[in-house]
């Protein structure tokens, strides 16, 4: 009888162990999947947004760019009154399109002809030669011009574009365009609670941001991995999801996108602890 207890008793611990075994087992492998799933709704739903904002950006661009296309044209008036219908069309320009603040012609020897703007006074026939200048040089080559991104007295983000008119006699139409339209979108995304967006240029400096102080500061995020990855990738295609740590050293999940033809990328932030908070909610 004593044999036949201890015997039982045996059994007993092992199928308990077995059993405790395999709801253990079980328990683990549902944490698992469940935070599997969690976390690929969470990078689905980050570079979704994040390709949102990048293609919003980019239809913004391009619609400055038609805006300043349509002004291009030859005049259709004799050549003595061609230089004040290209001032009234600048002005028509300055109108419509508010985040333009700047328009000159430049003639095809490169030499500035016209400037009108809403910051400043009217300048006409100043002849500043930028016969040597990316901005005149690209669109003679037929290419439309997007110039680097730069700060105008130190506040606000600008950046140039221009295009050439038709025909090899033609000049070009540089515009000055105020980027805080770019401000607006990023500071309009949400993901989670803690959750950011930024944009970066091509070569890694914050040029929008929910905390304004740190564009103003020029604030250069190449060196962040995740910055570095959309970069590369940027051109070809979008980059992966990482894990990454952010500006102030924690670990963040980051997804980008994006922004074409200008070399800037979407990214968008979320802090890791929030990330795995439903898993430890279900742990």
């Amino acid at each position: 009888m004593i044999l036949r207890g201890s015997l039982f008793r045996k059994y007993a611990i092992l199928f308990v162990a077995l059993v405790s075994g395999a709801l253990l087992v079980s328990g683990l492998l549902e944490t698992y999947f469940s935070y599997r799933e969690n976390r690929d709704a969470l990078v689905a739903l980050e570079q979704e947004k994040a390709l949102g904002a990048a293609a919003t950006i980019a239809q913004f661009v391009k619609a400055v760019e038609q805006q300043i296309g349509w002004t291009t044209q030859p005049p259709i008036v004799a050549p003595a009154a061609a230089m004040e219908q290209r001032r009234s069309d600048y002005f028509r320009l300055l109108r419509q399109v508010l985040a333009v603040t700047e328009v000159s012609y430049i003639d095809p020897h490169g030499l500035e002809q016209l400037r009108v703007s809403r910051l400043a006074m009217d300048v006409v026939g100043s002849k500043t030669d930028y016969s040597q200048d990316p901005r005149f040089l690209q669109p003679k080559a037929g290419r439309a011009y997007f110039s680097p991104v730069y700060f105008r007295k130190e506040s606000e983000p600008y950046m140039t574009i221009a295009l050439a008119g038709s025909g090899k006699e033609s000049g070009v139409t540089a515009a000055e365009v105020n980027l805080k339209f770019i401000w607006d979108v990023v500071s309009q995304i949400r993901v989670g609670r803690e959750g950011r967006a930024y944009v970066v240029d091509a070569r890694g400096a914050l040029i929008a941001h929910p905390d304004i102080s740190l564009v103003l500061k020029k604030t250069d995020l190449s060196g962040l991995a995740q910055v570095r990855e959309a970069l590369r990738v940027g051109k070809t295609g979008v980059a992966r999801p990482l894990t990454a740590k952010d500006l102030e050293g924690h670990s963040v999940l980051a997804a980008s996108a994006p922004v074409a033809p200008l070399g800037w990328s979407v990214l968008i932030e979320q802090p890791w602890a929030e990330v795995v908070e439903p898993l430890r909610a279900s742990a």
